[in-house]
């Protein structure tokens, strides 16, 4: 078959017969990777776009038997390239010059809406080929739109150090797999909007608690912020550590239904009084769970005040009865509340709010979670 130049490439790609059997056979061979391909569109995969990318490209290079395989992102112009090296395979992220930058073979792709492909990259004389194809030794391209809900995300490209047809069936093929990593890429997006929408439904009951005691607010937060580091210190997943980033920020909103003058007492409060206060986490379930997506938070924000002698509310919960969660936030809402004004005190010295955890570690804290704390807090203020 003569060597196409690029302008006849489309041509190529639609007229070439098979050749060695194509993609085809190497599908055929690689099936598990396909199966690991197709469980990346999942709607409930757990990971950033950066990750579904990655886990898509990984899973393509194994099923199409390209010596490299990348996903530019439109939005930004992010490459995000495998290619083989020996057995094992790198990891190269490439910005600005990528496949999907004006005058390459993947923007035409992109633009047109068809796939490319070029047999000799040298030989063509009508489109830029980035840095990134020189180093690679790489010849021969094909070059897929990434398409979803009617809008580009990119291109997905095959890269080869040989020359090679690409066939009808390749195309075929080729816009399968491209299809899927647009719905990949598409779902973990939605996604990431989903988590914004949910973050901003916290921080809107988050301000409607300030709107009654503003010190509650600035409290929610660093203990948010102290709670997340011991989740990462922990080797928490995503997802947990998000459970209790929500559940901290949101662990005192049953103070709503609080009324003011005993929240805002200056003085002693009455075991009347105690009570009510006491309210506050089933308070705060009922507030949160009416919103599904917080639907995790809502074990933290009832055990909170659980102890882990047993002896705490609303519901004498011990040990690892209590959900991780509440747990982990319990540590860091007392040594806040303790170093923070309230209308009836002032602040603890910090070096006093320390000596209170350690006393108390075992009977009140979950001492694993305690001991990390201290181990991250204990030697100067973290304010």
């Amino acid at each position: 078959m003569p060597e196409p130049t690029s302008h006849t490439a489309q041509a190529a790609l639609l007229e070439a017969e098979p050749s060695g059997g194509g993609w085809i056979a190497t599908f055929q061979e690689n099936l598990g990777a396909l199966a690991d391909l197709h469980r990346t569109r999942s709607p409930g995969r757990d990971g950033d776009t950066e990750e579904v990318v990655w886990a898509s490209v990984e899973a393509l290079i194994r099923v199409t038997g390209a010596d490299g395989c990348s996903v530019t992102l439109a939005e930004g112009n992010v490459e995000m390239l495998v290619s083989r090296n020996g057995a094992g395979a790198d990891r190269h992220t490439h910005f600005r010059d990528t496949m999907a930058a004006r005058g390459t073979l993947g923007h035409a792709a992109i633009r047109e809406r068809e796939p490319r492909t070029v047999i000799r990259w040298r030989g063509d004389l009508f489109h830029h080929y980035p840095e990134a194809v020189h180093r690679g030794g790489f010849e021969s391209i094909a070059c897929f739109p990434v398409e979803a809900r009617g809008r580009s995300l990119g291109v997905l490209t095959f890269y080869y150090r040989s020359p090679r047809d690409f066939t009808r069936t390749d195309s075929d093929l080729g816009r399968v797999l491209a299809q899927t990593v647009a719905f990949a890429v598409d779902n973990s997006l939605l996604l990431a909007e989903g988590r914004q929408n949910i973050l901003n439904t916290v921080q809107a009951l988050v301000r409607s608690l300030e709107a009654k005691d503003s010190q509650t607010s600035y409290h929610s937060l660093r203990v948010t912020q102290y709670a997340t580091l011991i989740a990462e210190q922990m080797g928490l997943d995503e997802g947990m550590i998000r459970t209790v980033q929500y559940g901290a920020m949101l662990h005192d909103i049953g103070k709503i239904g609080i009324v003011g003058q005993i929240l805002n007492k200056k003085g002693k409060l009455t075991e009347e009084e105690w009570a009510v206060v006491r309210t506050h986490p089933l308070i705060g379930a009922r507030i949160v769970e009416t919103v599904d997506y917080l639907a995790g938070a809502v074990p933290v924000v009832r055990h909170h005040h659980e102890y882990f002698d047993g002896s705490g509310y609303p519901d004498g919960l011990c040990g690892k009865e209590i959900p991780l969660g509440a747990r982990i936030v319990s540590v860091p809402d007392y040594y806040d509340a303790l170093t923070s004004d309230r209308p009836y005190r002032a602040a603890l010295p910090h070096d006093e709010a320390i000596d209170g955890i350690r006393g108390r570690t075992g009977k009140i804290f979950d001492p694993e979670i305690a001991e990390i704390f201290l181990a991250v807090h204990g030697g100067v203020p973290s304010r």
